[in-house]
């Protein structure tokens, strides 16, 4: 009687334990796990990834940055608040003795950075966003917000994770040549991220809109540089967005074109993304 062989690892599945094995770090802090990412040499760039939650999705590009600087990028635990992810990621800065950064934040990450920044003006230098939008959500959207923290709740957890599949098949810019980054995605939504996964990525951005962190004013004390990183084809980014950044900010933005690299140049396209990233920090 013979034996079926096991399945072969996902290609992208495979890079990513070996970055996680060669970089990752652990960290308690109050009573939550933290796992994050330190590579690198040089002036320090923190990376705020997306919404799948798991910072080594990007070990191409995070690899290629480190090659002119230091890198830290964490991972998301289950939060339920704000406070909660200040707490964890100022405690990792603390750890690594990092004091002062660049701060860059992709899509999800982009709405965590601008609260952190509020809370920490004096240890941001530059911030760059990327294909992200202005978080200064008015309290209108805080019953949208809960109203997605209910269903994640209420409804089966495969019916949750394929709500979140379809709304991140949105914004994926994929062709087929890619058919293991689309695979890799799957496989962190049904083996890695849970219920509780999903509801504490509404319940942060319910709690940045409820506290008003992100506010005309919230930034005067910061005085450092923005920079956006835009395509034209990413369906999270406006055409009013550029104006309601500089409101938001009190200063001049400057926006660096990625054409039509679409929601995902960071996994898609390292290399330029690199090049593009550090052009926003030149």
């Amino acid at each position: 009687m013979g034996t079926s062989l096991p399945a072969a690892e996902n290609p992208i599945r495979a890079q990513m334990r070996r970055f996680s094995a060669a970089c990752g770090k652990q960290l308690s802090v109050v009573g939550l796990q933290w796992r994050y990412y330190r590579l690198g040499d040089g002036p320090t760039v923190v990376w705020l990834t997306g919404g799948l939650r798991r910072a080594a999705f990007g070990f191409g590009f995070l690899q290629l940055l480190a090659r002119a600087c230091t890198v830290l990028a964490p991972d998301y635990p289950v939060l339920r608040s704000f406070e909660q992810f200040d707490q964890g990621l100022s405690a990792i800065l603390d750890t690594e003795r990092i004091r002062r950064f660049h701060l860059a934040g992709q899509s999800y990450g982009g709405v965590l950075a601008q609260p952190f920044l509020a809370r920490h003006p004096q240890a941001v230098d530059r911030l760059v966003l990327s294909s992200t939008g202005p978080a200064d959500y008015g309290r209108a959207w805080l019953p949208l917000e809960y109203l997605a923290i209910s269903l994640a709740r209420l409804l089966p957890e495969q019916r949750v994770k394929r709500l979140l599949a379809g709304g991140l098949a949105k914004v994926l810019t994929t062709d087929p040549k890619h058919e293991d980054w689309r695979a890799a995605v799957r496989e962190i939504l049904e083996r890695d991220l849970t219920r509780a996964d999903v509801v504490s990525h509404f319940a942060v951005v319910a709690d940045i809109i409820k506290t008003r962190l992100v506010r005309p004013g919230a930034f005067h004390a910061w005085n450092g540089r923005a920079v956006v990183l835009r395509a034209d084809n990413d369906p999270t980014q406006g055409r009013w967005d550029l104006p309601r950044y500089e409101r938001l900010f009190g200063r001049h933005v400057e926006a660096i074109s990625m054409g039509q690299a679409g929601h995902t140049a960071a996994i898609f396209d390292p290399p330029q993304y690199v090049r593009w990233l550090r052009q926003a920090l030149a």
